[in-house]
């Protein structure tokens, strides 16, 4: 793998916290929303705030608070919310979660505690990230094998390989949103 590509995806991780690393705070009885704010931003790569999660309540994606204090669930599911707002709509998100959990504003109703869902999510999440290495490996055998028949200078050759090797991973990161969403759309809820 071209050592530069693999630097700079090291770097992107370097930066990232393990989903786990949200693990212990779901232990925690109950949370003020700043607490539960600084923890989505420790292990998500998605901007939030406060409003966001107001506005999650306000909607009907989250119950409301109990004395202005979340619940372990309630974070469980804001840190399942945050981490899919930007490839699913909310309602996308309220859809798949509902599938497992029916209503997320009843936890009588749920087939795994949103505690438990996000530790298996996150475990399972985590693993992927720590398999990066191998897939980037096969994507740049890829790259260099299409361009292989093609003569052009180093540089050139450095700057097309790193635009394709993006390329391909926004495409597969779309091809796995499609297959998601189609998914999503075929379950019953």
């Amino acid at each position: 793998m071209n050592v530069k590509h693999l630097q700079a995806i090291r770097n992107v991780l370097n930066d990232l916290e393990p989903k786990q690393k949200a693990l212990p705070y779901l232990e925690l009885d109950s949370m003020m929303l700043a607490q539960v704010v600084e923890v989505a931003k420790r292990v998500s790569q998605n901007d939030i705030n406060p409003t966001h999660v107001q506005n999650w309540v306000r909607r009907k994606y989250l119950p409301n608070p109990l004395k202005r204090k979340y619940s372990r669930e309630q974070v469980a599911n804001i840190l399942l919310i945050n981490d899919l707002r930007d490839i699913l709509s909310l309602e996308e998100v309220s859809q798949l979660l509902g599938y497992v959990n029916q209503s997320l504003l009843d936890t009588s109703d749920d087939r795994i505690n949103p505690t438990k869902l996000y530790r298996y999510y996150s475990e399972t999440f985590d693993c992927t990230q720590m398999d990066w290495e191998k897939s980037l490996q096969e994507l740049e055998k890829e790259v260099q094998q299409t361009l292989a028949e093609d003569e052009m200078q180093d540089e050139d050759r450095e700057k097309v390989e790193t635009t394709l090797v993006i390329l391909n991973l926004l495409a597969r990161a779309n091809l796995y949103k499609q297959i998601a969403k189609r998914w999503l759309n075929s379950l019953e809820t």
